[in-house]
Protein backbone atom coordinates (compact mmCIF):
# COMPACT_ATOMS: atom_id res chain seq x y z
CA UNK A 1 0.00 0.00 0.00
CA UNK A 2 1.37 3.40 -0.98
CA UNK A 3 -0.05 6.85 -0.20
CA UNK A 4 1.55 9.85 -1.91
CA UNK A 5 1.30 13.50 -0.91
CA UNK A 6 3.04 16.64 -2.16
CA UNK A 7 6.12 16.31 0.09
CA UNK A 8 6.09 12.67 1.22
CA UNK A 9 5.23 9.11 0.24
CA UNK A 10 4.13 6.59 2.88
CA UNK A 11 4.46 2.87 2.18
CA UNK A 12 3.81 -0.02 4.54
CA UNK A 13 7.48 -0.25 5.58
CA UNK A 14 9.09 3.14 4.81
CA UNK A 15 8.64 6.89 4.61
CA UNK A 16 10.04 8.70 1.56
CA UNK A 17 10.53 12.46 1.91
CA UNK A 18 10.67 14.23 -1.45
CA UNK A 19 13.61 16.60 -1.89
CA UNK A 20 14.78 18.55 -4.95
CA UNK A 21 18.05 16.70 -5.49
CA UNK A 22 17.46 13.34 -3.86
CA UNK A 23 14.60 11.71 -1.99
CA UNK A 24 15.22 10.62 1.60
CA UNK A 25 14.16 7.03 2.26
CA UNK A 26 13.50 6.24 5.93
CA UNK A 27 12.82 2.58 6.75
CA UNK A 28 10.42 2.09 9.68
CA UNK A 29 12.93 -0.02 11.59
CA UNK A 30 15.22 3.04 11.83
CA UNK A 31 12.49 5.31 13.24
CA UNK A 32 12.78 5.96 16.98
CA UNK A 33 9.60 8.04 17.40
CA UNK A 34 7.08 10.08 15.45
CA UNK A 35 5.57 13.25 16.94
CA UNK A 36 2.68 15.34 15.62
CA UNK A 37 0.79 18.35 16.98
CA UNK A 38 -2.59 18.90 15.35
CA UNK A 39 -3.22 22.52 14.44
CA UNK A 40 -5.41 24.28 16.97
CA UNK A 41 -5.17 27.62 18.74
CA UNK A 42 -4.59 25.86 22.06
CA UNK A 43 -1.72 23.75 20.69
CA UNK A 44 -0.27 26.73 18.83
CA UNK A 45 -0.14 28.87 21.97
CA UNK A 46 1.18 26.14 24.26
CA UNK A 47 3.93 25.11 21.84
CA UNK A 48 4.76 28.71 20.97
CA UNK A 49 5.69 29.58 24.54
CA UNK A 50 7.50 26.48 25.63
CA UNK A 51 8.79 24.35 22.79
CA UNK A 52 10.67 24.81 19.54
CA UNK A 53 8.29 22.54 17.63
CA UNK A 54 5.23 23.85 15.83
CA UNK A 55 1.77 22.59 14.93
CA UNK A 56 1.14 20.69 11.72
CA UNK A 57 4.65 19.24 11.55
CA UNK A 58 5.39 15.53 11.63
CA UNK A 59 8.72 15.09 13.42
CA UNK A 60 10.59 11.88 12.66
CA UNK A 61 13.35 11.00 15.15
CA UNK A 62 15.78 8.32 14.00
CA UNK A 63 17.81 5.63 15.80
CA UNK A 64 20.77 6.21 13.49
CA UNK A 65 21.77 8.92 11.04
CA UNK A 66 20.38 9.03 7.52
CA UNK A 67 22.15 11.62 5.32
CA UNK A 68 23.91 12.94 8.47
CA UNK A 69 20.61 13.84 10.19
CA UNK A 70 18.96 12.33 13.24
CA UNK A 71 15.62 14.12 12.73
CA UNK A 72 13.42 15.05 9.80
CA UNK A 73 10.33 17.24 9.75
CA UNK A 74 7.70 18.09 7.19
CA UNK A 75 4.28 19.68 7.37
CA UNK A 76 1.16 17.66 6.69
CA UNK A 77 -2.53 18.26 7.32
CA UNK A 78 -4.21 16.06 9.91
CA UNK A 79 -6.82 14.91 7.37
CA UNK A 80 -4.01 13.58 5.17
CA UNK A 81 -2.28 12.02 8.16
CA UNK A 82 -5.32 9.86 8.91
CA UNK A 83 -5.03 8.30 5.42
CA UNK A 84 -1.52 6.87 5.90
CA UNK A 85 -0.99 3.13 6.54
CA UNK A 86 -2.25 2.05 9.94
CA UNK A 87 1.07 0.58 11.13
CA UNK A 88 2.70 4.03 10.77
CA UNK A 89 -0.29 5.92 12.19
CA UNK A 90 -0.18 3.80 15.37
CA UNK A 91 3.44 4.86 16.01
CA UNK A 92 2.63 8.58 15.99
CA UNK A 93 2.48 10.25 19.39
CA UNK A 94 0.12 13.22 19.34
CA UNK A 95 0.78 16.37 21.34
CA UNK A 96 -1.49 17.09 24.28
CA UNK A 97 -0.90 20.38 26.18
CA UNK A 98 0.68 19.96 29.63
CA UNK A 99 1.82 16.41 28.89
CA UNK A 100 5.39 15.50 27.92
CA UNK A 101 6.07 14.14 24.45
Amino acid sequence: MEIEFKKVIFTSNQIIIKKRKQNVVIPLNKVDKLLYAKFSIRNYLSLGFGDWRTTGGLYIYLKEKINNKMMYCFFIKYDNLTRIPENIFKKIKFYVPREPW
